[in-house]
Order: C-alpha cells, then sequence, then structure tokens
C-alpha cells in the first residue's frame, strides 16, 4: 500500500488514502507527498463522498452512514465499526477500535435506498456481525435486527458477512431460526481460526473448538443445506505439529463448503507480533497441506449438489457469454447461458469444482430486475 502510494504521488495532484494502516503506522506516510494526500482514518470513511466533492477535512459527528454508491446488483451495508474482542493477532481491531453498532432506523434507511437503487443483494458487513447491538440499549441483537429488516427488502436478498463465535454463542438457536426469515440467505461465515484449544487461547480467542462444534450442529440442524464458511490461520506462534493436525481434523470432521487459509504474519502493535514467530518452513508445509485439505473438502461438499433443481439469482456476468448465480444458500453456480441480470431461475447443477458449481437454467421464474 505504501508503495503504491508514493508511485500515484508522483503522477497525481491530489490523493486520499485509508485502511487500517492510517492510524497505526504514520510513521510510514512521511515525505513531500504527504502534502497532497488526505488521510482518513478507518472510523471516518462514511465522509470519503463529501471529501471528494469538497476537500473538508474530515470531522466525526457520530454519523456513521455512507453517502450511496453507485448501482450495483450487490451492495454492502456496514452494521458496525470495531468489534467487542481482543485476538492477539488482530490489526483491524486496532484501527477500528471499541464497538460503534449503527442503529436499526438507520440500518432499515440504507436498506431502503439501496434496493430504490436497484440492489438485490444487501452484504451485512462488520469485524464481527454477530456483535451487533451489544452497544445499544435494549435487548436487541443480530436475529431481532433481521426479523426488523426483512420486511424492507422488497426484491433484494441478504447475506450476513463474517462473525465470531463467542459473540454468536449466546443466541445461536435464535439466529438458526433468523437465517431461514424469507430474503435471507442460508450463509453463515464462522472463523475458527484453530482446531486446537491451546491455540485458541494463545490467540485470544474466548471459545473452545467444541463450542465451533455446537454452533455448526445447531446451524445445520436448522438448515441442512446451510453454506459454511470458515477462516483459518496457519503458523501461529507456538503452534505444534499436534495443533495443525487437530486443524486438520476438525475441518474433515465439519466439512465446510467454503474455507479460508492465512499463513500468520505479525503485524505490528499486536500481542501475536511479540511472540517467537515459526519457523517460515513449517509455516510454508502446513498451508500447503491445508490448502490441499480444504479444496478436497469443498469439491467433496459441492458435489452433493449434483443432480439437484433449485432456486437461482442471476448476479453477473462471466466471460464467453457465460454468467454467474447465487443459490438460496449463496453458492455460486456457472452457467453457460445470461439470462437478464437480477432474475430468479430454476437452475440444474450439472457439476462442480471446489469453489462453485456448475448448472444450466432450467426456467425464468422472474426478472422482476430491470
Amino acid at each position: 500500500m505504501v508503495a503504491r502510494w508514493h508511485r500515484l504521488a508522483e503522477a497525481t495532484p491530489r490523493l486520499l488514502v485509508t485502511g487500517c494502516l492510517v492510524p497505526l503506522r504514520t510513521e510510514l506516510f512521511g515525505g513531500p507527498a504527504s502534502a497532497r494526500t488526505t488521510f482518513v482514518p478507518i472510523r471516518e470513511q462514511f465522509r470519503i463522498p463529501d471529501l471528494l466533492r469538497t476537500r473538508e477535512p474530515p470531522r466525526d459527528d457520530g454519523d456513521l452512514r455512507a453517502d450511496p454508491p453507485s448501482l450495483h446488483l450487490a451492495e454492502e451495508v456496514v452494521l458496525a465499526q470495531g468489534c467487542t474482542s481482543g485476538c492477539a493477532y488482530c490489526f483491524s481491531r486496532l484501527a477500528r477500535g471499541r464497538l460503534r453498532s449503527v442503529p436499526p432506523v438507520q440500518l432499515a434507511e440504507e436498506l431502503r435506498a439501496a434496493v430504490a437503487r436497484g440492489a438485490r443483494e444487501l452484504r451485512l458487513t462488520g469485524l464481527d456481525t454477530a456483535a451487533w447491538g451489544a452497544d445499544l440499549p435494549g435487548d436487541a441483537r443480530l436475529p431481532e435486527l433481521l426479523a426488523r429488516l426483512v420486511p424492507d427488502l422488497g426484491p433484494a436478498r441478504l447475506r450476513v458477512g463474517m462473525m465470531s463465535p463467542q459473540s454468536l454463542a449466546p443466541f445461536v438457536e435464535r439466529y438458526a431460526r433468523a437465517l431461514d426469515l424469507p430474503g435471507v440467505f442460508h450463509f453463515v461465515h464462522l472463523p475458527v481460526q484453530s482446531g486446537s484449544d491451546a491455540i485458541l487461547r494463545a490467540m485470544h480467542r474466548d471459545y473452545p473448538v467444541e463450542e465451533f462444534r455446537r454452533q455448526v450442529g445447531v446451524l445445520r440442524a436448522r438448515l441442512p443445506d446451510v453454506h459454511l464458511a470458515t477462516d483459518v490461520i496457519v503458523g501461529f506462534p507456538g503452534e505444534t505439529e499436534d495443533d495443525a493436525r487437530a486443524t486438520e481434523e476438525l475441518l474433515e470432521e465439519v466439512g465446510p463448503e467454503t474455507v479460508n487459509v492465512t499463513r500468520f504474519s505479525a503485524r505490528p502493535g499486536t500481542p501475536a507480533a511479540r511472540l517467537p514467530p515459526l519457523g517460515p518452513r513449517v509455516a510454508r508445509r502446513r498451508s500447503r497441506r491445508l490448502a490441499t485439505l480444504r479444496r478436497r473438502i469443498a469439491r467433496e461438499r459441492l458435489e452433493r449438489w449434483i443432480g439437484e433443481r433449485r432456486r437461482a439469482r442471476v448476479m453477473e456476468y462471466g466471460p464467453g457469454g457465460s454468467s454467474m448465480a447465487r443459490l438460496d444458500n449463496y453458492l455460486p453456480v456457472v452457467l453457460p447461458s445470461r439470462p437478464p441480470l437480477g432474475a430468479d431461475l430454476d437452475v440444474r447443477i450439472d457439476g462442480a469444482r471446489s469453489t462453485y458449481l456448475l448448472g444450466a437454467a432450467i426456467e425464468l421464474l422472474s426478472r422482476e430486475r430491470l
């Protein structure tokens, strides 16, 4: 990011830079280019549209809403800034600070505006979406928020983003019911990070592996077709071969449709950065092993869909006259044809890869979009 900033600064009279590095590594942004750059902390990104128009310095009046983005079939709606966790490796938490949930009235306004602009997929995002509401008055949490937002969806659908098991734990049963509401994708992004309780404790992840298993069981009991995505960090300081094998065994047991594998990299200012690092060769070996495992597990999970006929929504066009549609559980289906964007289809699943399904459009169910 810093190198790109320097390159752009040589050819651009005025720049705007934002991201986690901005408030945490200010020493990286020195020199003549800084005079031509407006730096915007993450917590003030909602003011970027105004800054681009007026170039006024950012202010903080507590309003978390952003100006509407350009028209897209899919739009993001930020539920909250910050989080309530204290993960030892997390750089974003330091940049974004404590939890600041967007009030439900404002979220409903943003959803209605996005639908009016033509959005047909609304992605609720945050560092930890399950933490939403913990800082607001009253007892409403994420399940109650979804129930409140669904009536404003119209033809759009909601996809809820990443959440931490420790935040989901108190209401996972209610959340499973909320995911079954009309218009909500049966999709859960629940990062486990490690299959070893010892490593989870070192990471300051406030749950044991068994709690992750319990939550997956609750979700699948209510929604057998739920699309489970999880994240794993490989090579965290202190990880033994037994710890690494425990993670592999957990993935074999649980069988997520999507696994994001990240090799540990120390972030300045985090507690994990002070721990003795694992040897890079060991981390690379374990990372390659996990990458091979996740591809096999994902393909096996997706192959179960071959021969099924399901509803899917066309979300984007691809090369060679193809398109990509999303099933009700957010699995992507690549089609050899280009039905209208935003249309709902009856599709037949004919094949599977490790990251997507292959299918054919059988019937156009609606072409409400456009």
